[in-house]
């Protein structure tokens, strides 16, 4: 009768560490796990964003290119602020990590609104001034710059 009640505890207890040994703890990345994923995320934005300055900087820049180069940097803003959001990063770094999933966000917002903005306007001179005022103005590009060096100080932003 004895064997017969711990065979089925026995059991039970085997199939709980399996399942505490399948959940893999907390699931935060490692510093450089983190670190590893920021800079693949970063790579992207930069290559966005360096597309849409040499679209922007030509001088023969139609408003609707200068429009298609800003929508391609508010979807990769946005690409990087919803992989942030999703990173389980390490305890010291989550505050930054959630201005970073922020600011991302916002900036593309803004980006997108000025893009759509640019629907309006005729002149690549127009065009440039609003995106000038938006970056002058940009609470998004803000907190980018807050979380970078929040995650600079603890040694966990790209390139550190």
């Amino acid at each position: 009768m004895v064997l017969e009640v711990r065979k089925p505890l026995a059991v039970l207890f085997l199939g709980i560490l399996l399942l505490a040994a399948s959940c893999g703890g907390s699931g935060r990345l490692s510093k450089s796990e983190y670190r590893t994923r920021l800079t693949a995320l970063d790579r992207d934005v930069t290559k966005a964003e360096a597309k849409a300055r040499s679209s922007v900087v030509t001088p023969n820049a139609t408003v609707d290119q200068i429009r298609s180069a800003l929508t391609r940097v508010a979807a990769a803003q946005k690409h990087v602020g919803d992989e942030v959001a999703n990173l389980k990063p390490p305890k010291e770094a989550e505050a930054a990590n959630s201005l970073l999933a922020r600011g991302a966000h916002d900036l593309a917002g803004e980006v997108g609104a000025v893009a759509k903005q640019l629907a309006t306007v005729k002149s690549r001179r127009q065009a440039l001034g609003l995106v000038q005022s938006m970056l002058r103005t940009s609470r998004g590009a803000t907190e980018l710059d807050q979380a970078i060096a929040q995650l600079k100080k603890l040694g966990l932003a790209p390139g550190s």
